[in-house]
């Protein structure tokens, strides 16, 4: 079972659309959780275009083995 430890929070300032800002506010938006979500996932969206990046060339062999040759359990399949 993993065990999740509450991590300190820092103060910024971000420039958002004072509109959004009292929209989000009204709304009862946890406008902070929703940038921290948002910072996320943008980052998790870099890192994946990086490592695709990184790896194109390996994937781009293995994709033209594959063409090549087959699939490693090619005989065993059943369907």
């Amino acid at each position: 079972m993993d065990v999740v430890l509450p991590r300190r929070r820092r103060g910024t300032n971000l420039t958002i659309d004072p509109v959004l800002v009292s929209a989000g506010k009204a709304a009862g938006l946890n406008l902070s959780k929703i940038a921290e979500d948002a910072i996320r996932s943008a980052l998790r969206l870099t890192q994946q275009e990086q490592w695709l990046k990184e790896n194109a060339e390996a994937i781009a062999a293995y994709n033209r083995r594959i063409d090549e040759r087959g699939m490693l359990n090619e005989g065993l399949r059943q369907f």
